[in-house]
């Protein structure tokens, strides 16, 4: 399991952009025997241990033999290990001070005291629990800000390992991490480690303390002579009050040397506290550096499936599966470097991207996903042909999902023509010849057909209130706002014959054998009952202000020229036929069947009679536009 997920954490950093550099325990100090020894006894269980040769230590052997295993997958995966000569942490806690790397990934808090400047602890990427959405998570401890901030540094670090107990000591009995802080609050990063010494190298600064806060003749409010109820009463001289005395300052500083004592009493209970070799160790560097390369190198990809197949029982599919990634974007990252790599370190084993399948996005990054080959086959036989036959998707086997910007700076020709095969042609539009039916023939016929526009309509005014004598003219008048224009209601009355009479349009007559062929004109003829609209009964409304007002005397002349007489009084037309409507018919009749219909079916009411009269009586004229009358006459005769 140790080697299983060494792998998925390391894997899950490379692919995240972070490259990190392990380093392995050298020879263990001498003062972490006796705790190396603990560890074993709870770990092992009393088994012995496993030896590879190699005794660095006490009882470290089993522990070197799994880092061994470590060492050798690291390897295969590219990474630099490096071998401390001593423990892990100072290693790293000096990598991290020369600015070689930005930090340390460990639990153990002895990377501040060996020097570290940022520690992450409690690294997780687990893909359950409360960080499972954000994909792991990390706590980071930067000793700079803590030092800023709170005057706690590296000093006191290791002062807090000599009370509270580390690796190398189990620390003072009694004292925690309360009493620590309270003595670090008075003594700051730089002194605190001389203090300590002086609790046993100057004892007469430690005995005159005790003997302070032992003595009932010193107040314990100012620290000056004289019991504390005398002060109370008659006040201090030295502090120069009447009643009372000035404890801001001595009664908070009896309280930190009063502390103080308590934690020297029971340090010097160990004959070597301070100890100077566990103070020697955190403070010297052991490693040094001249030169170092922590350059992530190309992973082998061949190898590390013999590996895991042998160590882990993965198989060579499985192994291929989850390496393939880590080999693809070592690849991506010195893609600008790879010829040179080849020539000067002959390196084999390259994959070429064949093409870039769809975009995705991992974990808010945007990505591509690319499908590789092996042209130069030198992963051929690597997987058993019996696990390559059960690959369902060998596209999704070869595939990887790469993030844009690192694809973009090494296959740029590979992105451009994915990009142009994703742009899709524009289709040619194709007017559809629709055939007018025969409703829409007709209506455009008649579209241009208007004898009256409808008035504008008027903003509304407050009502006001009116005499008796005002309320048959306002009748009126709002009849006429509601009346419908001839227009449309000439419309509407072809359109529903043309429902009720299907065959009157059609273009040419059925002809029988042995008969003529013959055109009923009279069915073409419009049905007075088509003039009638369920959803509009007032037809009156439409008339009144057609049939009520004098005919203009432009029009008469015009009627006149056609052949036709009209009468003043009564406004009738004379003709030959007095059954057929004159809006229809080549010539016009005296009281045709178009007025005597209204007469009959609209003009029966009394109250309509009146208004008619009324406006009878009018001499303005609202409904026609009379220079237009002639010919829109012409036009309405010619289309009969």
């Amino acid at each position: 399991m140790y080697l299983r997920n060494l792998y998925f954490r390391t894997s899950y950093l490379l692919l995240m952009e972070v490259y990190p550099i392990f380093v392995l325990e050298g020879k263990a100090p001498e003062l972490k025997y006796d705790t190396i020894a603990a560890r074993n006894a709870i770990q092992f269980k009393g088994a012995k241990p496993k030896t590879d040769g190699v005794k660095t230590g006490k009882d470290r052997t089993r522990f070197h033999y799994v880092l061994k295993q470590c060492q050798e997958m690291l390897k295969y995966m590219g990474l630099v290990c490096l071998t401390g000569k001593g423990e892990a942490e100072s290693f790293c806690a000096y990598l991290n001070q020369e600015g070689l790397v930005y930090g340390c990934i460990s639990q153990d808090s002895d990377c501040f005291a060996y020097g570290a400047q940022v520690v992450y602890r409690n690294f997780s990427i687990s893909s359950q629990g409360s960080h499972s959405a954000s994909g792991g998570a990390v706590d980071v401890y930067d000793i700079r800000k803590a030092t800023s901030s709170l005057g706690f540094g590296r000093n006191k670090i290791i002062a807090l390992a000599l009370l509270c107990g580390s690796d190398y000591s189990e620390g003072v009995q009694g004292v925690g991490k309360d009493c620590s802080l309270k003595l670090f609050e008075k003594y700051s990063d730089e002194e605190i480690l001389d203090r300590m010494r002086q609790w046993r190298n100057q004892p007469s600064i430690f005995e005159e303390f005790e003997r302070k806060l032992g003595d009932k003749n010193i107040c314990t409010s100012c620290g000056h002579s004289g019991r504390v109820q005398s002060h109370n009463k008659t006040g201090c001289k030295t502090c120069g009050t009447s009643t009372g005395c000035d404890f801001s300052k001595y009664k908070e500083e009896r309280l930190y040397i009063k502390n103080e004592i308590s934690v020297r009493s029971k340090a010097l209970q160990d004959p070597n506290f301070p100890n100077e070799e566990l103070i020697t160790e955190y403070l010297t560097c052991k490693d040094e550096v001249s030169s170092i390369n922590l350059k992530w190198t190309q992973p082998d990809l061949v190898n590390f499936v013999k590996f895991t197949t042998k160590h882990l029982g993965w198989e060579e599919v499985y192994s291929f599966e989850k390496f393939l990634p880590i080999l693809t974007r070592w690849q991506l990252l010195n893609h600008s470097s790879l010829d040179v790599l080849e020539q000067t370190q002959k390196l084999r084993g390259f994959l070429y991207p064949e093409c870039i399948k769809k975009i995705r996005t991992l974990k808010g990054v945007p990505s591509y996903e690319i499908v590789w080959s092996d042209k130069d086959n030198f992963f051929k036989g690597l997987i058993p042909d019996s696990q390559l036959l059960e690959i369902k998707d060998m596209d999704k086997f070869w595939s990887t999902i790469e993030p844009q910007n690192l694809v973009e700076n090494a296959y740029p020709k590979l992105v451009e023509d994915f990009r142009i095969s994703k742009i899709k042609p524009k289709k040619p539009t194709r007017r559809k010849n629709k055939k007018l039916n025969q409703i829409d023939e007709l209506n455009n016929s008649i579209k241009n057909i208007s004898l009256s526009e409808p008035a504008a309509k008027k903003s509304k005014k407050p009502k006001k209130k009116i005499n008796s004598e005002e309320t048959t003219e306002s009748k009126i008048q709002n009849k006429k706002k509601n009346m419908k224009t001839l227009d449309s209601f000439l419309k509407k009355a072809i359109v529903n014959n043309f429902h009720n009479k299907n065959t009157e349009f059609t273009s040419t007559p059925i002809k029988k054998r042995g008969e003529t062929a013959s055109v009923d004109l009279s069915d073409s003829m419009l049905d007075i009952s088509n003039f009638e609209d369920e959803n509009e009964s007032d037809l009156s409304d439409i008339l009144d202000g057609i049939m009520g007002e004098d005919i203009p005397q432009c029009f008469k002349d015009k009627l006149e020229e056609l052949g036709y007489k009209i009468e003043d009084n009564n406004r009738e037309f004379h003709g030959e036929n007095r059954d057929s409507a004159s809006f229809f018919t080549n010539s016009l009749m005296e009281n045709d069947l178009f007025q005597r219909t209204f007469d009959q079916k609209y003009m029966s009411s009394d109250e309509e009679m009146e208004d008619l009269e009324y406006l009878n009586d009018r001499k303005t004229n609202d409904s026609f536009d009379v220079p237009e009358l002639p010919s829109l006459f012409e036009r309405l005769k010619n289309r009969m």
